[in-house]
């Protein structure tokens, strides 16, 4: 009887504590080699999310320009990281660890890292450049129409 519950006991159906402890070490190593390559795409997707932002806030500030018939402007303020905007609701846009310049010409009407809107769809023009770890990104704003593109993006 006693040989008749341990063949019994065999034959039941489940994992072994080594098969589990096997698997488990299996999935620690899979994990140690993931994490470090999620971690060196997240600098490249900060830098796109960065430039994507600010080329959107750009582009509702040359729609509300037309539409208020009042100027409206993007400004760069070093001290603390932040792009701030003068459309009312319009949250801070963080540089998050990205280094900034803002570039204008000598012609421009606009402070220091500020692009202007004005209410004919014109601004001020200038590039903003965008440099992190996973390359650049460069808006660049046209002086006569206000338009903003992607002007390169690179290593």
């Amino acid at each position: 009887m006693t040989a008749t519950l341990a063949r019994d006991g065999a034959d039941a159906a489940g994992f072994s504590l080594v098969e589990m402890l096997v698997v488990l070490a299996v999935l620690g190593l899979v994990a140690g080699l993931a994490i470090p390559a999620i971690g060196t795409m997240l600098p490249g997707r900060r830098l796109d999310q960065t430039a994507a932002a600010l080329a959107g806030e750009l582009t509702r500030l040359r729609a509300q320009a037309r539409g208020s018939g009042a100027p409206a402007s993007l400004t760069f303020v070093p001290e603390r990281g932040l792009f701030v905007s003068t459309r009312p609701g319009a949250a801070p846009i963080a540089a998050g660890g990205v280094a900034v310049e803002v570039l204008r010409s000598e012609a421009s009407r606009a402070g220091r890292g500020e692009i202007r809107f004005f209410p004919d769809g014109s601004a001020t023009g200038g590039t903003i450049r965008l440099v992190g770890a996973a390359g650049r990104r460069t808006l660049a704003i046209s002086s006569l129409t206000g338009r903003v593109a992607e002007a390169e993006t690179g290593p």
